[in-house]
C-alpha cells in the first residue's frame, strides 16, 4: 500500500524604493531594451533588469531549473522542455512515466527577484486535462520540483500572474498566498480574457509592496491587496496535467512561450541621498521602554531581525545622529506580517517646529518605507521619531528601521509655491502625504517650485505626479540649475502614477536661484495637475566601482531541538561617502533584498550536511557593484538529533482504510511523516506532510488497503531533512464498512448557483459554496442495508461562512433538522444524529442557508452502520 504526498500607508504614500526588494540578478543585465512587439503594458516606473528571449537551441540551465517531479495526474519531465528560434515549449504527453499517465514541464528561475514588473507572452493549450501557470514562489529542500537545490528555505510568497486550465481557456486566475507561517491563500478571482490557446497573449502583474497589479494584453485585469511578508522569489513558467478525464484527441500538445521578463523599479533617491542617516534596532539611537521582544518573522529593511511590542505600553524612539541643521524626509520601514500589525501606529516626529504625529495602519502600508514628512531638524537638539499604539488601536505593533533623508520639499500651497494663470485646489485628487492637488484647464497656465537649497551641490530632482484619468498626457517640467534652464522634461508617467518621479540630477547654487516650473506642451488636452517637487543631493553617477569587502568571516550556531542552523557573516565594511551598502551572495544567488549597510548578516535554515560558499560585494549610489569578495566556504554540521515524536494523533475508522490525525511538529528541518500499518512502511514512496504545508496532517491522513473488523495498529514517525527519524506516536485503529458521499460523487446534488471553494475539505478535498438564498444541496448514500446508522457533515470553516447552516437528514421515519456554524468548530466531522434508514437511497442529508447570509458550504457526509 501506498500514500503520496499532496504536494498596503495607502496609495498616496506608496514609495517605491530602489533597491527595496529589487531582483536578486548576479551578472549582466539587459538594459533599457523594448518589449517585443505585441499588446503588453510595461507601467511607468520601471527598466528592463532581466530577461530570456530563448534564442537558441536549448534552455540555459545556469539560469533556470527544469521542473521534476509528479504533481496532479502528470510527471514533470526535463525532456518535455525546448527551446528553439526564440520560444520555449513544453509537451505534454500520453505516455506512462513515474506511475503516472501523462507527462509535461516547466521551468523556475535560478534567480530571484522582488517588487517590480513581470511578464511572458504565451500561447497555451486548449483541449481538456492541462493546467498553465505563470507565477512565483521560492524554493526549499523538501520541494520536489526543484531536487538539485540545496540552499536555505526561500519559501514565503506566491503570485499567480495567471493560472488556466485548458478546458476554459478564457479563464484567467489571478490569486496571491502566502506560505509562512503556514499557507495561507489571499484569493483574487477570475478574469474572463481572451482565448488564450488561439495565439499568443501577453500576461504581465506588478509586485508593489502593498498590491498586485494584474494585466492581460495590457489590460489591467486585476489590482489585489496583498501586505508582507515578501521575499525575494523565483519565477515559474509550467503546464501541468491537472484535469480528467484528458482529451486525448490531439495529443502531443505543448504550450509555447515567446519570453520572460523583469522590469525593476527605478529607484527614489531616498535610498541614495548623500548625508542619509539610517537607524536601525540594533544601532545607537534606538531605545525602548515597555515590554518588546526580537522576532524573525517580517522583514526588515536590512535583514529579519525587527521588533514586536509585548505590552500596551510599548514604546520606541530613534535619535539620529545628524550631520547638520536642515530639513529632512523621515522614513520609517513597516515589517509588515500579513495584517497582524498595529491598526494605528503613532509615529510622533520631533523636529525644530515642535512634534507631528502621523498615525499609519501598518496593516495596509505594505512592506516598504513609509513617508512621514519633512522636517527641519537640529544636531544634538534632541530631535528624533517615538512610536506607540495610539487609542483603539489593534493588532501588534512593530518596529525595524528609520532613516532622515537630507531634502528640500516645495509642496503645492507652501513656501516657495507660486503659480500662473486660474488654478483650483482638488480634494478628490491626492498627492504627496494625501494632501490636496493643484490643477488647471488652461493652456498658459504655469506653477513654480523654488526651493531654499542649504548648500551648492548635485541635487537629483523628483515631482510628485498625481494619478488622474483626466490629466494631460504630457507634462513638460523645466529645470533652472546653474547651467541653465534644461530642455523640458516630459516624463512618461505625466498621467500620473502617485509615487515621486524622477526629472534628473542637476548642478544648483546655494539659496534660491534654482527652480522647476510645470506647464502644458502645445495641443495637450486634460488637466495639468501641480504637486511637490524635492531636492535630494546625490552626486552625478559615475562608472567607478567601490572596493572590494574584506576580512569576511563566518560562524554557524546550531539548534539541535529546533533543526535550525544560522550562519552570521560578517566583514569590514566599506566606507565613503558614495558607498550605500553591501550585498550577501550564497552560492552566487544574492540573499540581501536591501543593502545592508552594517558589516553583518544573518541567514537561517541553512541545510545540515551543505557547504556554501559566501561572498560580500560592496555598493554606490550610482548602483555600481564591487567585484565579489574571495568566497569561503560554509560548511554546516550534519544533523543527528531526531525529532520530537508527533503529538496528539488521532485514528479513524473508514471503510477498508483508516484516517489519520495529528499535531505538526515544530521544527524547521521537518521533512515530513512516516506512517507504519503493523508495522510495515506505508508511506514508501517519501513522508507526507512538511513545514510548507502544516495543515495537511490536521484534515486527514488516509491509510489505505486495510482489512474491515481488524484491528490496526498505526504508528506515526517525524523524518527531518537529514533523515532521523523520531520515536512514534501509536494508535489502533478498525476500520469498518460505511458509506461516503462527497461533492464529486454521483449520490450529492445541487439546486441553485455553487462554485468551487478554496477551503480545503477532508483529506483536503474540493468544497463547494453557495452565497444567498434559494440554494441547497442533498447527500443520498446508496445503503447497503436498513438499519441505525450514525450521519456526520464534515463541515468546512470560513470566516465568510454562514452562523446558520441548516442541515436536515431524511430517514425512515421521519426527518431531523439541525443548524451548525460554519464559521468555528469545524473543519471536522459533526455528528449530525443516530437514525434509522431502509436499503438503497431514500434517505438522504439536505443543506440550505435560510438566512442568505454568508456563504454556504458543502463537502462530505458519511453514514455510519450501529452494530
Amino acid at each position: 500500500m501506498t500514500v503520496r504526498r499532496s504536494v498596503r500607508l495607502l496609495a498616496s504614500l506608496t514609495l517605491i524604493a530602489t533597491s527595496a526588494l529589487a531582483s536578486a540578478v548576479a551578472g549582466a543585465a539587459v538594459a533599457d531594451a523594448d518589449p517585443a512587439p505585441g499588446p503588453n503594458h510595461v507601467p511607468a516606473g520601471y527598466q528592463l533588469s532581466w530577461a530570456d528571449e530563448f534564442a537558441g537551441t536549448a534552455l540555459n540551465t545556469n539560469d533556470w531549473y527544469y521542473r521534476e517531479g509528479e504533481k496532479a495526474i502528470c510527471a514533470n519531465r526535463p525532456g518535455n522542455v525546448s527551446v528553439d528560434d526564440g520560444t520555449m515549449h513544453i509537451a505534454l504527453k500520453r505516455e506512462t512515466y513515474q506511475e503516472m499517465d501523462y507527462t509535461c514541464g516547466g521551468i523556475i528561475s535560478r534567480r530571484t527577484f522582488g517588487y517590480g514588473y513581470y511578464e511572458t507572452r504565451a500561447k497555451l493549450w486548449g483541449d481538456k486535462g492541462f493546467h498553465s501557470a505563470f507565477w512565483q514562489m521560492g524554493l526549499a529542500d523538501y520541494v520536489p520540483d526543484t531536487p538539485s537545490y540545496k540552499g536555505p528555505y526561500n519559501r514565503f510568497n506566491e503570485i499567480d500572474g495567471f493560472e488556466i486550465d485548458s478546458h476554459a481557456p478564457t479563464s484567467v486566475q489571478q490569486h496571491s498566498h502566502w506560505t509562512v507561517p503556514q499557507h495561507i491563500g489571499n484569493q483574487g478571482g477570475v478574469y474572463t480574457g481572451p482565448d488564450s490557446s488561439d495565439g499568443y497573449h501577453t500576461y504581465g502583474y506588478e509586485w508593489l509592496p502593498n498590491e498586485i497589479r494584474f494585466y492581460v494584453d495590457g489590460v489591467l485585469s486585476r489590482t489585489l491587496a496583498y501586505p508582507g511578508p515578501h521575499a525575494l522569489q523565483n519565477v515559474w513558467l509550467t503546464t501541468l496535467g491537472y484535469t480528467e478525464p484528458v482529451d486525448e484527441a490531439n495529443l502531443p500538445g505543448e504550450t509555447t512561450w515567446d519570453y520572460f521578463r523583469y522590469y525593476k523599479p527605478i529607484g527614489s533617491a531616498d535610498d541614495i541621498a548623500t548625508g542619509t542617516v539610517l537607524v536601525d534596532t540594533c544601532d545607537p539611537g534606538y531605545a525602548e521602554t515597555g515590554s518588546w521582544t526580537g522576532v524573525g518573522d517580517a522583514y526588515g529593511y536590512q535583514d529579519k531581525l525587527t521588533r514586536r511590542a509585548g505590552s500596551a505600553d510599548a514604546a520606541a524612539s530613534w535619535t539620529p545622529s545628524l550631520p547638520s541643521a536642515q530639513t529632512y524626509e523621515v522614513y520609517a520601514w513597516n515589517p509588515d506580517f500579513i495584517r497582524s500589525g498595529s491598526t494605528a501606529a503613532r509615529y510622533a516626529v520631533v523636529h525644530a517646529g515642535g512634534t507631528t504625529d502621523v498615525v499609519i495602519d501598518q496593516t495596509k502600508a505594505g512592506q516598504q518605507w513609509i513617508d512621514l514628512g519633512a522636517y527641519a531638524m537640529i544636531p544634538g537638539a534632541g530631535h528624533n521619531v517615538q512610536v506607540a499604539s495610539d487609542t483603539g488601536a489593534v493588532g501588534t505593533l512593530r518596529t525595524d528601521a528609520v532613516k532622515f533623508v537630507p531634502t528640500v520639499v516645495v509642496d503645492n500651497g507652501g513656501a516657495g509655491y507660486t503659480e500662473a494663470g486660474p488654478w483650483t485646489s482638488s480634494t478628490t485628487v491626492k498627492g504627496w502625504r494625501s494632501s490636496d492637488t493643484r490643477y488647471s484647464s488652461t493652456s498658459t497656465s504655469t506653477a513654480r517650485w523654488t526651493p531654499q537649497l542649504p548648500a551648492t551641490g548635485r541635487y537629483d530632482v523628483y515631482a510628485w505626479l498625481p494619478g488622474s484619468p483626466v490629466n494631460v498626457l504630457t507634462a513638460r517640467y523645466t529645470v533652472n540649475s546653474t547651467t541653465g534652464v534644461s530642455d523640458p522634461v516630459d516624463p512618461a508617467e505625466s498621467v500620473g502614477v502617485d509615487r515621486w518621479v524622477r526629472l534628473g540630477n542637476y548642478q544648483f547654487a546655494a539659496g534660491s536661484a534654482g527652480w522647476v516650473e510645470l506647464s502644458k506642451a502645445t495641443g495637450d488636452e486634460g488637466y495639468l495637475r501641480a504637486d511637490a517637487v524635492k531636492f535630494v543631493p546625490a552626486p552625478a553617477a559615475d562608472a567607478v566601482a567601490p572596493a572590494t569587502p574584506t576580512h569576511v568571516r563566518q560562524t554557524v550556531k546550531t539548534t539541535p531541538s529546533t533543526g535550525d542552523a544560522v550562519l552570521t557573516l560578517r566583514w569590514n565594511p566599506v566606507t565613503g561617502a558614495d558607498v550605500i551598502g553591501h550585498h550577501v551572495y550564497l552560492d552566487g544567488r544574492r540573499q540581501t533584498a536591501n543593502p545592508v549597510q552594517r558589516g553583518s548578516f544573518e541567514l537561517h535554515q541553512l541545510l545540515a550536511g551543505q557547504t556554501y560558499q559566501l561572498s560580500v560585494t560592496a555598493i554606490d549610489r550610482s548602483g555600481n557593484e564591487s567585484p565579489a569578495s574571495q568566497p569561503i566556504a560554509v560548511p554546516v554540521p550534519a544533523d543527528t538529533t531526531a525529532p520530537a515524536a508527533p503529538t496528539g494523533l488521532v485514528g479513524e475508522a473508514a471503510d477498508g482504510k483508516a484516517v489519520l490525525y495529528w499535531s505538526q511538529n515544530s521544527e524547521v528541518d521537518l521533512l515530513g511523516y512516516n506512517i507504519y500499518a503493523d508495522g510495515a512502511l506505508v508511506t514508501t514512496d517519501e513522508p507526507v506532510g512538511n513545514i510548507g504545508n502544516p495543515e495537511l496532517v490536521a484534515r486527514g491522513i488516509p491509510v489505505p488497503d486495510l482489512a474491515n473488523n481488524v484491528a490496526h495498529t498505526l504508528q506515526v514517525r517525524a523524518v527531518d531533512l537529514a533523515g532521523n527519524e523520531s520515536a512514534p506516536a501509536t494508535v489502533s485503529v478498525t476500520p469498518l464498512p460505511m458509506t461516503f458521499v462527497g461533492v464529486t460523487d454521483t449520490g450529492y446534488t445541487e439546486t441553485g448557483a455553487w462554485a468551487p471553494s478554496s477551503v480545503p475539505g477532508w483529506l483536503t478535498s474540493a468544497t463547494r459554496a453557495s452565497n444567498g438564498t434559494g440554494k441547497a444541496a442533498e447527500w443520498r448514500p446508496n445503503l447497503p442495508s436498513a438499519g441505525a446508522y450514525d450521519v456526520y457533515a464534515w463541515v468546512p470553516n470560513h470566516t465568510n461562512s454562514t452562523a446558520a447552516a441548516h442541515y436536515v437528514v431524511t430517514h425512515a421515519t421521519g426527518s431531523a433538522a439541525l443548524d451548525i456554524d460554519q464559521r468555528s468548530g469545524g473543519n471536522q466531522w459533526i455528528l449530525l444524529g443516530r437514525y434509522t434508514f431502509t436499503a438503497g437511497t431514500a434517505g438522504h442529508v439536505t443543506i440550505s442557508n435560510p438566512s442568505g447570509a454568508g456563504y454556504l458550504r458543502t463537502n462530505y457526509t458519511k453514514f455510519v452502520p450501529v452494530s
